[in-house]
């Protein structure tokens, strides 16, 4: 949309600028032809229209509230009645972006006579509290409110309507408002319209008012009372272009508003009509509206569509090659054609001399060009890469590729989204991101997702290394992109080249115009002949007072623009610093040439003094009416040049300075860096109060939405670095799944983290165990650090990322709450589980493993691994205890992608709004900062700034610009810097130094894009003033200056006056060398190892003669050589010498220069080092020593110059292969340096001569001859120290330099208070020695104790024995271990399903309990898929994909569960036959076997059938594959074949038919038909769709009897639901109704039942002991509990199902338990009852050996155990027969108190009713004796059962049946 509003703007430019319009330009147009549109000035109509009714109800359109307005009678004027009340109306914030410049009003508007003004307009819009005062008064106020908001600029307008507190935006949405107040409304929008520079502010104000009230009704009304209404006050012509204005500007910024404009286009047209019939408008209003209502239908008809550019029609001003389109038309942003398109771009080369046609041509030209420099690298990298993409080892020349590129989330700038983006950094191993220039700041990407067929463009925004490292980059993208909660992988593509700079400069470019283009005539013409600047033309007799050229003390008057200035000499400057500086002041355009050392920055510097201090005379406007103040502008290529220039300024200019750049290391001008300025503004409250509000406003929503985000954001990033509690996750988890996560753990928080195998006790940890020794180490990450650091180089890295940023971005003018953020952080840290930051740091949090990294390494794995389920295969998981660990992880992963992407959404839903609001934010801050700029003295700019801020230099109109660095610059960003307000231009530099560096090499040369606009004003003829004296080099080396570049240089007497470099034989001197360079891995660089380790073995050398390292520079032309410095260069002896590239290093200057030259090579490349121009940067920048090496003789050969310079050298004898250096001490020694190992002859600066000095310690000097510290007040002596400081007389044994020890530390021989002697520090008392000898003591087990004399004995002996254990295995174990279970031993047991146990003897528990087989299965499933379950009874349901499909649709079912018949229309057709029913059901049609009449792709008869899919096989073409015999009539001639789709064998039709319709009689499994070649299974084809369809409903068959019927099972959960509920333990009762949900099928059910039952059994057991075992034996008790909770969870242990062996051991170890409780149940009762156990002692020791033992009961056991507990009973009184919980449930049923219950003489039980007394008497069923008795006396050998119910006397008697109760049974 936004490019067809484009289009449309060019359509209707030319005729709106013919006729004029609502934008500022157009309405100066317009102005022209119409008097009464001219005036800017209008008195506003003061007739009476205010009206008053009755109140009526409406409704808001957002809220739905009624809203009381009142009533009108929209008649005329009147409809614009007063309002009572009225609710705001909300309003959603836009983005808008428009401007207008129009008339505001000055005349006081004075209405009268109007009632209840306050009633239709709000009073805090006005800013007045409602008082008893006339309403006369009132209106006047409020009109003057307005007025006076009309009055102020049209920046502050736009932020005076915006602002919340100002009111504007409520009076838009007033129902009714007078005529008059809706046409001062009007002249107000248009204010705001006019705002040129902040256009998000303007945006957001144009959506605010295309939804207002105002909009939507006010306008249409005030257009028919235009049309009513006649009356000599009201300016219709204004009124009218107002209006037109307004919508225009609504239709072209918002294209959606038309729907609520058209009404009022309508009613416009009759009105204009009659006002222009009438002459009460002019016809430039009607052609006006014509041209709106054409480019309103045109946006209405284009609404939705993407219409194509429309390009202005333009004059053609090359007749031989015009070009093809306007160049104000081309996009700024490459263009999918641009990349990918293969055509040759329209470019016309930089005019070297003569001029241009015009200023169309010259920015053609420059636009062009500087255009196809910045896509060029893009354009032929795709294309390359597009060729060579599969060939991973090609190194892609233009571009940077990235693979594999997630946009993982937005991220909150200070004032726009940023998107976090993740690659792939497998590749990069070897890069340096430290150093490389890949994605450094402000880069330009292209990223797309499907091979550049869509892209979309960003920048660099954030570059931190450890990211980069991790594949981690912040970037900015530059085209609205809405990525969503998209997965797309994208392709990255980087070129290196500066975004920013170009999209500034090509805007610039494109905005400038033929009237607004300064300095036409030289930079466009060409002109050589310089006028005076105009404020000089206007006044030619202007005197400068030139005093701050000499001392500034006494005035030094000059008529600036005459020819009697004073001398030279009387200046204090020599010829050509006078007729510089005097061409600096004289000419409106000055090129000063500064050869190196010259003093550009000087002649600067004194220019800009001179100017400075005579600005009265040049601010002055050109009608000399008033002094209009204007800052000089000052402009520098670097931030280095930059502060150099402005600290100069500062000298004599302390304030009133303004820097815009990067990064400045300059302390004088902290205080003047843009952020400090606005710092100091806002703490003086010197902005005005609108730009305040505003700011205010935006702020306080940025802040809320940015906490948000932050809060999403952190959320995100936290679950890389640990494990998220469940509680957090529930929300992603199903309900099944989240209850049996928590089944176990009581803090839920810490139920993922055992479940994950982070807990060291859960079930997992030993898995855990095995991954993490996997576990390989990055041999990287184990480096240590190196004991020498790197020297702090500035990479090349870093200076491109200061260069490129400007600080007009208030990063730190806004306050970060840190403590908010801190607080976020920490709140969603509170979410980790498993926090590695809180578990590394304690050593026994994590058992595991012994190493913090391993472990880090291992979760950092886990959690970044992309590896998760899907959405299907975390719905088919039933019990998630049974996943393998992967699996979990695997889940775990699914939850927090769901839990990422809820985050996610949230920061997308944000991300709009914020990135408007920063737009608006930017513009507020361009406001602000255009106050601090508007009254400044000087403002400086790095070029990267100006073209950052070129709005802001728009308005500002600065007159003087002076450009440092000139030469080096491209001359489409001078351009672009410059506006049309600049009357001055001072370009200094040197054009034979470093030119511009485009991207493009061909571009350069061919194209004459390095020609900087100085070098092409100097090549046109134009007066250069060259400075002809320099200050910097000494003889030696200017000479080469003055012969090989600078003809005529002449050298200053300071530099005559140098002293000789010390230790060297030479002054200057090139060493020459064969050795050859190396290229940089990740760039094109180059190094030289041999040059590298030499300068660094020369400075090291030169510091030793006494320089300090910042005397010293390192100068190398190649960037890749510095990190060869870098690594060799580590020792602090280094810090202070500056190593850095040539091209950073222009402007610069030290005493001593050492010169890398690299290249050397046998293909004879020297690369650049042939440009004259780095040439002379190179070799000037020394002033006392300059020494190089390098391949001379490489150079001569390739280059003319180097020749020169070479045959001049050598004839100098300042060239060879050896370099002299000569001992300051010894001045007859000198040594030749030719190899790096020459270096040794002088270790210390000297020579190999020893020193003989005295030290002050009394030694001799040990080092060799050494000419730095010739006092020796810093040499240390090393020789031993012969002081004696112990009382034992023992000597120091330190060195000299260093302290004596307090203590004496020589190791001595004493005897300790344990007897043992030991060597100790000879000052150490015996009685605080801890003995290190072994302890002599013997432990328990008679082994000797481990531990050392000082230390505890060891409680667990470590000494390893031969054990026997009771399961009869023995082994080697360590002596403390004496538990059974901890063997070893492979159990081997044969299990049922006749595997054999793979599990050790402990695991299976000696043999009672196995583990689980995991045999594989291997048995062939009913699908025809293999069981890859453990060896089971039943084969569960196929968990793989179902691969049933047909040729509609695919089943995305698992292969087990069941498939949903297809219905859609049966495709099997032919022309002969069709199937009517539908493809899941059988086909009511019969084959068809007429041959197929098609021909395929080879031109030959289909060999197929009628109706069926052709075979790719062909009769003549594979004769031979085809007639291979498989069912014998393959050769026949007429034999037809049948493509397979599965597995796409070809097979003969009748043999295929026959295999197909054949039944195996004797195969009774469901089985589907295979391939009779390949055997894979037939499930697509037509043909035999009823064979395959009948197969399958038999398959369906199956699993529907396997998955089972769903009602029962339902009902059978139902009854395990309650049988569950008898389950007394809490823990088990919840485990089973969690697992109860996720039963699936019958045999869950069955496992679930069994699991139930052994539980009750369990519990049954352990009730039948609880209280009942006495203290005796505590010991078995405790022993029996604890085998009742393994047992307990064996039963619950997550498993898939139970197999037969494991039912069976649980059977039998329950029953064993059972009988181990009841065994010292009974002898509890033995013991408490006082029995004697002598004729028990056999049946106790027989039942004690086979329940207490290890080994597993058998049936022989189980009868001899059965015996003698029967026989225990009897003797202890036990009810024989019965066990306790049927006793109990017998005296309950039968309902009797206690004393009911009696024994026969043979001990069998029987019960007495009524009162319990014996009144008959009977016989026992039992065994036949005598019950019962008479008269309440029992029989004979009759005794009462106390056992039955603890009664102690029979029920019956009443003297005594209180005694069987106690008093808490009675009361």
């Amino acid at each position: 949309m936004a490019d067809a509003n484009q289009s449309r703007q060019h359509r209707y430019r030319g005729r709106r600028q013919r006729r004029g319009g609502g934008r500022g330009g157009e309405r100066r147009s317009a102005s022209h032809g119409n008097p009464a549109y001219r005036s800017t000035e209008r008195p506003v109509s003061q007739h009476d229209s205010y009206g008053g009714g009755g109140h009526r109800r409406d409704v808001d359109d957002q809220t739905g509230e009624q809203i009381g307005r009142r009533n009108s009678d929209n008649q005329g004027h009147d409809s614009f009645g007063g309002r009572a009340h009225s609710r705001n109306r909300s309003l959603n914030r836009q983005d808008p972006n428009q401007n207008y410049q129009g008339a505001r009003p000055k005349r006081e508007i004075r209405p009268t006579g109007y009632r209840r003004l306050e009633d239709y307009i709000h009073l805090d819009f006005f800013k007045v509290v409602y008082m008893p005062t006339t309403n006369c008064n009132l209106k006047k106020k409020c009109y003057r409110r307005l007025e006076e908001l009309l009055s102020k600029e049209k920046e502050e307008i736009l932020m005076q309507v915006l602002a919340t507190g100002f009111g504007f935006q409520k009076l838009l949405n007033e129902d009714n408002i007078n005529r008059d107040m809706c046409a001062l409304i009007l002249r107000a929008i248009v204010s705001a319209c006019e705002c040129t520079t902040s256009r998000a502010s303007l945006n957001s104000f144009l959506g605010k008012l295309q939804k207002s009230i105002f909009i939507k009704n006010i306008m249409m009304h005030h257009v028919m009372s235009l049309k009513n209404e006649r009356n000599h006050r009201i300016t219709y012509e204004v009124e009218i272009q107002d209006i037109i204005t307004v919508i225009w500007t609504l239709v072209e910024k918002l294209p959606s508003s038309t729907h609520e404009l058209k009404a009022s286009l309508l009613l416009l047209q009759p009105t204009i009509d009659e006002l222009v019939g009438e002459g009460l408008i002019s016809e430039c209003c009607l052609e006006r509206y014509k041209e709106l209502n054409e480019y309103f239908h045109a946006v209405e008809n284009t609404q939705g569509e993407n219409e194509k550019s429309v390009r202005r029609k333009k004059v053609n001003v090359d007749e031989e090659t015009p070009p093809p389109d306007d160049f104000r038309a081309i996009s700024i942003f490459p263009t999918l054609y641009d990349l990918t398109a293969d055509h040759r771009p329209y470019l016309r080369r930089n005019k070297l001399d003569g001029s241009y046609d015009n200023v169309d041509h010259y920015l053609d030209v420059q636009f062009r060009l500087l255009r196809e420099d910045l896509v060029r690298p893009l354009r032929e990298g795709i294309r390359e890469y597009l060729q060579h993409k599969d060939d991973k080892h090609r190194r892609i020349t233009d571009i940077r590729v990235y693979n594999d590129v997630t946009i993982e989330y937005p991220v909150c700038s200070h004032d726009c989204i940023l998107y976090r983006v993740r690659f792939d950094v497998s590749r990069l191993k070897g890069v340096r991101w430290q150093s490389t220039k890949r994605l450094i700041y402000g880069s330009l990407v292209c990223l797309s997702p499907d091979d550049f067929q869509t892209v979309c463009f960003a920048t660099v925004a954030n570059r931190e290394v450890k990211d980069l490292e991790n594949g981690f980059l912040e970037i900015k993208f530059e085209n609205d992109v809405d990525f969503g909660l998209n997965e797309r992988h994208y392709t990255m593509v980087e070129t290196s080249s500066f975004f920013e700079a170009y999209r500034h400069v090509l805007h610039s470019l494109q905005e400038i115009t033929e009237t607004s283009m300064p300095m036409r005539s030289y930079i466009i013409k060409a002109r050589h002949e310089v006028d005076a600047p105009s404020y000089l033309r206007h006044n030619r007799n202007m005197t400068y007072d030139l005093s701050p050229l000499v001392d500034g003390t006494t005035k030094l008057l000059v008529r600036i623009a005459g020819n009697s200035w004073p001398t030279a000499t009387a200046l204090q400057l020599d010829d050509s610093q006078f007729d510089a500086v005097r061409t600096a002041l004289t000419k409106e355009f000055a090129v000063i040439q500064g050869p190196p050392g010259t003093g550009k920055t000087y002649i600067g510097l004194k220019i800009v003094h001179a100017l400075l201090h005579n600005s009265e005379c040049w601010t002055i406007d050109a009608a000399r009416a008033r002094v209009k103040h204007s800052p000089i502008f000052v402009v520098c290529f670097t931030n280095h040049a930059l502060d150099q220039f402005l600290e100069g300024i500062h000298s004599f200019q302390p304030t009133g300075i303004v820097r815009v750049g990067g990064r400045s290391n300059s302390e004088t001008l902290k205080s003047f860096n843009l952020t400090q300025l606005r710092q100091k503004a806002r703490e003086r409250k010197e902005l005005p109060i609108s730009i305040l509000n505003r700011k205010r406003d935006i702020l306080r929503d940025m802040h809320a939405l940015r906490d948000v985000m932050n809060l999403a954001e952190e959320r995100i990033k936290v679950t890389t670095t640990g494990v998220i509690g469940e509680i957090y996750l529930e929300t992603w988890m199903s309900d099944d799944h989240y209850e049996l996560l928590t089944q176990f753990e009581v803090n839920s928080d810490n139920a993922v983290v055992a479940w994950l195998g982070l807990a060291g006790n859960n079930i997992a940890s030993d898995i855990v165990f095995d991954d993490i020794q996997n576990i390989v180490h990055d041999p990287d990450e184990e480096q240590t650090e190196e004991e020498n650091e790197e020297m702090d180089f500035a990479e090349e890295a870093d200076l491109l990322t200061e260069q490129r940023l400007v600080d007009i971005d208030d990063v730190k003018g806004e306050k970060v709450n840190v403590k908010e953020i801190d607080r976020i952080k920490n709140t969603v840290r509170r979410q980790l589980a498993y926090d590695p930051l809180k578990q590394f740091a304690d050593e026994d949090g994590f058992q595991l493993a012994g190493d913090k990294k391993t472990r880090s390494q291992y979760l950092k794995k886990r959690l970044h691994s992309s590896d998760k389920m899907t959405e299907i295969e975390a719905a088919r998981v039933g019990n998630i205890w049974n996943l393998e660990l992967n699996d979990r992880w695997g889940l775990y992963r699914f939850w927090i992608s769901k839990y990422c992407n809820y985050e996610r959404q949230t920061l997308f839903q944000n991300q709009a709004n914020y990135d408007a609001l920063g737009k608006e934010l930017q513009e507020v801050r361009l406001e602000e900062d255009l106050r601090l700029m508007r009254d400044a003295k000087v403002i400086g700019m790095t070029t990267t700034g100006a073209a950052r801020c070129r709005n802001m230099l728009q308005r500002i109109q600065a007159k003087i610009v002076i450009v440092e660095e000139a030469a080096e610059v491209l001359e489409a960003h001078i351009v672009s810097s410059l506006t049309e307000g600049c009357e001055h231009l001072i370009l200094i530099g040197d054009h034979q130094q470093l030119r511009p560096n485009p991207a493009v090499y061909n571009l350069a040369k061919q194209f004459n894009l390095e020609i900087s606009l100085f070098e092409r004003m100097v090549k046109n003829g134009m007066d250069c003033q060259r400075l002809d004296i320099q200050h910097r080099m000494r003889p030696e080396i200017s000479s080469i200056m003055k012969n090989y570049f600078y003809k005529g240089l002449l050298d200053a007497p300071n530099v005559l006056q140098y002293g000789n470099i010390k230790g060297v034989s030479s002054n200057m001197f090139f060493i020459e060398h064969n050795q050859f360079e190396t290229a940089v891995n990740d760039t094109l660089s180059k190094s030289n190892i041999f040059e590298a380790e030499f300068l660094v073995n020369f400075c090291k050398y030169l510091i030793q003669q006494g320089y300090e390292p910042s005397e010293i520079t390192i100068l190398t032309t190649y960037t890749g050589q510095l990190f060869q410095f870098k690594k060799i260069m580590k020792s602090k002896f280094f810090k202070g010498v500056r190593v850095c590239a040539v091209d950073n290093y222009q402007g610069e200057e030290n005493e001593i220069i050492l010169l890398s030259l690299v290249r050397s090579n046998a293909a004879g490349k020297i690369g650049f080092l042939k440009e004259k121009t780095r040439m002379c940067v190179a070799l000037s920048r020394a002033k006392k020593g300059l020494f190089c090496i390098g391949n001379m003789k490489l150079l001569a050969t390739q280059d003319e110059n180097w020749n020169k310079i070479v045959k001049e050298l050598r004839q100098k004898k300042m060239l060879g292969p050896t370099i002299r250096l000569c001992c300051q001490n010894h001045t007859n020694t000198s040594v030749e340096i030719c190899e790096l190992s020459d270096f040794t002859k002088c270790p210390e600066g000297g020579c190999n001569v020893p020193c003989i000095s005295r030290l002050k310690c009394g030694h001799v000097c040990k080092l060799p001859c050494h000419p730095y510290d010739p006092e020796h007040k810093e040499v240390i002596c090393r020789e031993a120290c012969v002081r004696v400081t112990c009382p034992m007389g023992h000597p120091c044994r330190l060195k000299c330099f260093q302290k004596c020890e307090k203590e004496c530390k020589v190791s001595v021989t004493k005897c300790l208070p344990c007897g043992h002697n030991q060597k100790v520090p000879c000052f150490k008392d015996v009685s605080t020695v801890a003995c290190s000898s072994a302890c002599p003591k013997t432990l328990e087990c008679g082994h000797a104790c481990k531990e050392r004399c000082s230390q505890p004995c060891t409680s667990r002996c470590q000494q390893i024995v031969s054990k026997l254990w009771p399961c009869g295995h023995n082994g080697e174990y360590k002596c403390y271990v004496d538990d059974p279970l901890k063997c070893s031993h492979p159990c081997g047991f044969s299990l049922k399903c006749d595997h054999t146990c793979e599990g050790k003897c402990g695991d299976c528990k000696n043999g009672r309990l196995h583990q689980q087989c995991r045999s594989k299965c291997g048995r062939t499933l009913v699908c025809g898929h293999e069981c890859l379950e453990p060896c089971t009874r039943n084969c569960p349901p196929c968990s793989k994909p179902c691969e049933n499909r047909c040729v509609h649709s695919k089943c995305p079912r698992k292969c087990g569960d069941e498939c949903t018949p297809c219905t859609m229309p049966c495709e099997w057709k032919c022309e002969h036959q069709t199937c009517t029913r539908q493809c899941g059901q059988l086909c009511n049609r019969d084959r068809c076997n007429e041959p197929c009449k098609k021909l395929i792709k080879c031109g030959h008869a289909c060999v197929g059938l009628c109706g069926e899919p052709c075979p790719k096989k062909c009769r003549k073409c594979d004769t031979e594959e085809l007639t291979a015999i498989l069912f014998g009539n393959e050769e026949d001639p007429d034999v037809r074949f049948i493509e397979l789709e599965d597995c796409g064998h070809v097979i003969e039709s009748e043999g295929l038919d026959f295999w197909m319709d054949k039944k195996d009689e004797q195969q009774n499994d469901v089985q589907p038909k295979l391939c009779p070649a390949c055997r894979t299974p037939i499930r697509r084809n037509l043909r035999y769709g009823n064979i395959i369809k009948q197969l399958q409903w038999d398959v369906e068959c199956v699993k529907a009897k396997i998955n089972g019927d769903k009602h029962q099972i339902d009902l059978d959960k139902e009854m395990l639901e309650i049988k569950i509920s008898r389950v007394s333990d809490a823990e088990s009762r919840r485990y089973l109704s969690i697992e109860l949900k996720t039963l699936k099928t019958p045999d869950h059910v069955t496992d679930m039942k069994n699991k139930v039952q052994f539980l009750l059994e369990l519990e049954k057991i352990t009730k039948a002991g609880n209280g009942k075992i006495c203290s005796g034996y505590v010991k078995f008790e405790t022993k029996i509990k604890k085998e009742l909770e393994t047992c307990k969870q064996w039963i619950l242990k997550p498993r898939n199902r139970f197999s037969e062996q494991l039912l069976e051991d649980i059977s039998l170890e329950l029953q064993r338990i059972k009988y181990f409780m009841e065994l010292y149940v009974l002898k509890s009762i033995l013991h408490t009852s006082k029995i004697s156990k002598d004729e028990l002692l056999d049946y106790l020791s027989t039942v004690k050996k086979r329940v207490a033992g290890v080994k597993p009961l058998i049936e022989g056991d189980i009868k001899t155990i059965h015996f003698c507990l029967k026989k225990i009973r009897e003797k202890c009184g036990s009810i024989p027969g019965i066990s306790d919980d049927e006793r109990v449930q017998i005296v309950k049923a039968m309902g009797l108190s206690k004393g009911h219950w009696f024994k026969c003489p043979k001990g069998h039980v029987y019960a007495i009713g009524d009162c319990g007394g014996a009144t008959t008497e009977g016989k026992c069923p039992e065994c036949g004796s005598n019950i019962g008795g008479t008269n309440y006396q029992l029989r004979e050998g009759n005794i009462l059962a106390r056992e039955m119910d603890g009664a102690s006397y029979a029920a019956w008697s009443e003297q005594t049946n209180l005694a069987n109760y106690g008093f808490n049974d009675i009361f």
